[in-house]
């Protein structure tokens, strides 16, 4: 039933932009909390949170979602994606964690007790499930170039969002990609978007940098230390939205669904790079471009290597169970996609029982991550 009359949540918020009620004055503490009385009802549904990460399809994940929502409400799943999310329901929360001042403090706190909120409506509205998907939760583009790390901030900014995610059905997606492609399609786009182009020092950087993705995954697990964790590549399923969201979800997809989706928001090719250095003057590097084709990559052979056998020890850490942190969706056979095996925490396993994709699912016991 929808939420709109006089006793409803909704009409006891004011100032409504795009949908979120911004005006919380009324219902707040003097310390931007609200009532447990109105925050009632999500306990038991389900969140599924895709962390993305940047440039692993995450934007057609989302176009997948907004094009089947229909078919995903009537299996009681809903989602929210940047449209929503970037309207002002994170608000405060998706800051540089370095610089936040007392008033992104406040903001935050706020935004925490409006998603608190808007959980409790979607779960009064009969929803079974909560999908969110916002690659800049554990950080952004920018903030890896700035320190030349892959989400140096991860667990700091998503310990901002425990209190609102956190204590419930949380189950959260995360795709890879080798860092030879990703530093490369992160680089091409910020080059677009009016970004220097990178110089040899900063690709010595980024080659050299010690994060990983298995550290990244033992940030989430760190800060959300109940949740599951569904690891899948890039190079498997980046156009295979269906199994990503089975992945996340733990469940088969609804029928009537549509897709999977074309590739959205694929970055430059060389060519584009190449145009894009001669309008800033490089003449020697567009020139340099011009006499390539296909994908740019920055990165010289043995950069490129490294950063490849640096993504095959990562692989090799997920398939051997990662450290009980996650479970690992391993594509067999060939790259496609259209079949896979969760592997993981069979290592930690005491326990099972079986998910609605019919393959075990295991209780998690975190060990310290090695390496």
């Amino acid at each position: 039933m929808a939420i709109s009359k006089s006793k409803s949540l909704t009409s006891r918020c004011t100032g409504a932009i795009n949908g979120f009620h911004t005006d919380l004055r009324e219902l707040s503490t003097p310390h931007g909390a609200i009532p447990a009385s109105l925050l009632k009802g999500f306990e038991n549904m389900d969140i599924c949170l895709h962390l993305g990460a940047h440039r692993t399809g995450s934007t057609s994940f989302q176009v997948f979602m907004n094009t089947n929502r229909k078919a995903f409400l009537k299996d009681r799943t809903t989602f929210w994606g940047p449209g929503r999310t970037r309207s002002g329901l994170f608000a405060g929360l998706v800051r540089d964690t370095r610089r936040l001042t007392p008033g992104d403090r406040e903001l935050g706190q706020r935004s925490l007790g409006r998603i608190k909120m808007e959980m409790s409506r979607a779960a009064l509205n009969g929803n079974d499930r909560l999908v969110i998907s916002e690659e800049n939760t554990m950080g952004t583009l920018a903030q890896n170039f700035a320190q030349c790390q892959l989400y140096p901030q991860a667990a700091d900014r998503l310990a901002r969002f425990a209190p609102a995610l956190g204590g419930q059905g949380l189950r959260i997606g995360l795709a890879i990609r080798s860092y030879d492609s990703y530093w490369a399609s992160a680089l091409a786009f910020g080059a677009r978007a009016g970004r220097p182009l990178p110089t040899s020092q900063m690709l010595d950087r980024l080659t050299t940098q010690p994060r990983r993705w298995r550290h990244i995954i033992a940030d989430i697990a760190h800060v959300f230390p109940e949740a599951e964790i569904a690891v899948w590549s890039f190079e498997a399923w980046a156009s295979q939205q269906p199994q990503q969201v089975c992945a996340l979800t733990n469940r088969l997809l609804p029928r009537a669904i549509t897709g999977p989706v074309e590739v959205n928001n694929a970055s430059p090719d060389t060519a584009d790079i190449a145009a894009i250095a001669r309008e800033r003057g490089d003449t020697a590097l567009a020139d340099r471009l011009a006499a390539t084709i296909g994908r740019y990559q920055p990165f010289d052979a043995a950069q490129a290597h490294k950063l490849r056998q640096d993504y095959a020890t990562d692989i090799d850490w997920l398939k051997e169970g990662s450290a009980g942190l996650a479970t690992y969706y391993d594509p067999t056979g060939d790259t496609s996609g259209a079949s896979f095996h969760p592997r993981g925490r069979h290592n930690d396993q005491e326990t099972r029982r079986e998910t609605s994709l019919g393959r075990p699912r295991h209780e998690r016991v975190a060990r310290p991550l090695a390496g």
